[in-house]
């Protein structure tokens, strides 16, 4: 048990590459009901992981690290295949490169100034906006794997599937999107606000 929580993130970190490749190669029903569970258990990962960590008192160096990565390597093995297929699956339409560029380049720019913190010896935790912002990324990411799911329904089992279904889930989605890029923008600058004077001049925290 003591290890299980740096097991759960290594498992997020090998389903990465398996979801980004399925996403892109799936074609039946089956593919995508994997990919969608696949999504899931992965995104189950990140929440238990730290949950057990910090139950058990465990929250190691190697957790802090990796952990982050782990979490970014699973929205890119989602957010760009969605991208590179929206020329072909309108329900992929909403991840606009620009789209994109924002929610990875958050990412990395939040990730890097917190592993600048640690080499300083000071530990930033996620603010309530970026906690928002990640559970509405999730929901959006689920979302569109559910809505491809249920289009490929309307081609393979049209009496199992619902006429109001896509265009509700589109609406949604947009919608959805919108939040995400709106909360990745302000959390971004909100850790910027806050933390920034304390890693130029930690001395005076």
């Amino acid at each position: 048990m003591r290890y299980l929580p740096n097991g759960l993130t290594l498992l997020r970190i090998l389903f990465s590459p398996i979801l980004f490749y399925m996403i892109l190669v799936s074609s039946s029903l089956t593919d995508y009901l994997f990919c969608y569970y696949l999504f899931v258990f992965a995104g189950l990962t990140d929440i238990y992981d730290g949950t057990l960590a910090r139950r058990q008192k465990n929250i190691t160096t190697f957790g802090k690290f990796v952990d982050p990565i782990a979490d970014k390597f699973l929205l890119a093995a989602t957010l760009i295949p969605f991208y590179m297929l929206s020329s072909k699956l309108e329900i992929c339409r909403h991840v606009t490169l620009p789209i994109l560029i924002i929610l990875l380049g958050r990412e990395v720019l939040v990730t890097a100034l917190r592993y600048y913190s640690m080499g300083k010896g000071l530990v930033f935790s996620a603010s309530r906006l970026a906690k928002f912002k990640t559970a509405f990324q999730m929901f959006f990411i689920g979302s569109i794997l559910v809505q491809i799911f249920h289009t490929r329904m309307l081609i393979e089992h049209p009496g199992l599937a619902y006429g109001w279904f896509n265009p509700f889930h589109d609406l949604l989605n947009m919608v959805v999107i919108s939040v995400v890029v709106a909360l990745s923008i302000a959390s971004a600058v909100e850790y910027l606000v806050r933390n920034l004077p304390l890693l130029i001049t930690p001395s005076s925290a």
